[in-house]
């Protein structure tokens, strides 16, 4: 709870932090608002559509905004099942350089970017930053899969729960792995010397990920929380 609460002072205290961990969701609630203002002006082509197919001409209209306001519900459906994970890819490169920036301020270095030169320096190293994400992405992928397979049989709940858990904290516990050059061998050692505190951390940003409005911000703040938690484990600043 000490490294959460300090994990959200590093975001709400820096503008630059906050910038960050906000831009992302913004970009992402553009999107999907773009979608549904885009289904919601074609409402008179779904109605000609639908008039083609009913024998009363006169309630294609009627039949439009009906099947438009439909569209719509579901565009929101979709919106709440996947807007975590579309904001999480959208946020890779903000997260990584907020990673860079918590990491420098709470070594006790002056951070001295401010946006435009925050957003200069990210794009700068948006190669490396999505090189990574695609080989975290493949990681990912095989480690869900397993764990959906073992969630099949109820004896093993627990075992694909606590892998999803560990799995959490893993993708954003690498921004620090990355910035550092860890190789497999070295995560896969700091994973198996901190799986306690990993696993549980991972379960509870698993149980805020269900709130909504929250889980929007479920990223920025886990990438503060685990670049804290790590450097902590790793005795770079006092626990």
């Amino acid at each position: 709870m000490k490294t959460f609460l300090q994990a959200l002072k590093l975001i709400t205290k820096d503008p630059v932090n906050l910038f960050l961990a906000v831009i992302p969701t913004a970009i992402a609630l553009f999107l999907y608002l773009f979608v549904v203002v885009w289904i919601f002006n074609r409402a008179d082509y779904l109605g000609l559509l639908a008039m083609e197919y009913l024998p009363a001409k006169d309630t294609g209209g009627v039949i439009g905004i009906i099947f438009t306001g439909i569209l719509i519900l579901f565009v929101f459906l979709v919106m709440s099942w996947t807007f975590v994970i579309m904001v999480g890819l959208i946020a890779s490169p903000f997260n990584s350089m907020m990673s860079s920036r918590i990491e420098t301020m709470l070594a006790g270095k002056i951070v001295t970017e401010d946006r435009q030169k925050t957003l200069a320096k990210m794009m700068l190293g948006l190669g490396k930053t999505f090189k990574n994400e695609i080989k975290k992405l493949v990681f990912i992928a095989l480690v869900a899969t397993f764990a959906f397979v073992l969630n099949i049989f109820p004896l093993f709940y627990p075992v694909g729960l606590f892998l999803v858990s560990v799995l959490f904290a893993v993708q954003f516990v690498d921004y620090s792995w990355s910035r550092h050059d860890l190789g497999p061998g070295a995560s896969l050692s700091d994973v198996t010397r901190n799986i306690i505190p990993y696993s549980l951390s991972g379960f509870f940003f698993l149980l805020l990920v269900t709130i909504p409005i929250i889980n929007a911000f479920v990223p920025a703040i886990a990438t503060s929380y685990y670049t804290v938690l790590w450097l902590k484990r790793q005795k770079k600043i006092p626990a």
